[in-house]
């Protein structure tokens, strides 16, 4: 009788198969989570109007320590580009959801002379805060705002791992007004990112780098078109 060598598949899915499946598309679908978190959160609140502000910008500084070797690594200076989302609470308070992008460099050597590019990295930044607009203002509208959530840094090679970040942010601006629904954003605002000092980053089988740093802080100017609806 001639022997049955039908595959099963089924034999395959082992409890490490089934783990490693779970870690991949855990980390693909993370940051898509948070921000439908984000806006879930905002949208709870009963809002009266909601701005729209996609904006670009550009982004300034990034460093820390390797603590093996010593070497300082650098996040080149580069452009930025997202969303801002702002929900009414009261005349003045705003629920706000920024959502941000910058495709960049990881470069190490002496900030003297040339660096030396080690790879492209993209940093996104899904947070959620408040912004308070300063009172008796008609169409030039100051304000300071604050906000919390993940920095999510991608290398280019995809053979090393993103790493995803506690972060913090800081900031002041103004909304100009030309008519009633449409205006102009201008924004100043710091992001400290928290790393662990004993963390190792960027692994792939040993790790690119071994941090000394408790963060690292960017900050990032932009304009932005502002719709009212």
């Amino acid at each position: 009788m001639k022997e049955d060598r039908t595959f099963d598949c089924s034999i395959l899915l082992s409890s490490t198969c089934t783990s490693l499946t779970r870690t991949i598309f855990s980390a693909a679908l993370r940051p898509l989570v948070l921000v439908f978190s984000l806006v879930t959160l905002s949208q709870a609140a009963p809002v009266q109007a909601v701005e729209i502000a996609p904006f670009i910008g550009h982004r300034f500084g990034g460093s820390f320590e390797d603590s093996i070797s010593s070497t300082g690594f650098e996040v080149a200076d580069a452009a930025s580009y997202g969303l801002v989302l702002d929900f009414d609470l009261e005349p003045n308070k705003q629920i706000e959801v920024y959502m941000s992008r910058q495709n960049t460099q990881l470069s190490t050597g002496d900030p003297l002379f040339t660096p030396n590019p080690l790879f492209d990295l993209t940093i996104d930044y899904y947070h959620i805060g408040g912004l308070y607009m300063l009172p008796d203002f008609d169409r030039v509208r100051p304000f300071v705002m604050g906000s919390f959530g993940l920095t999510r840094m991608t290398p280019k090679p995809s053979d090393l791992s993103a790493e995803n970040r506690f972060s913090l942010s800081l900031g002041g601006g103004a909304k100009i007004f030309f008519t009633k629904n449409i205006g102009m954003r201008f924004d100043v605002r710091g992001i400290y990112t928290a790393i662990d000092s004993s963390s190792e980053v960027f692994c792939s089988g040993g790790c690119t780098i071994k941090l000394t740093s408790s963060g690292f802080v960017q900050t990032d100017f932009s304009a932005a078109l502002m719709m009212r609806f």
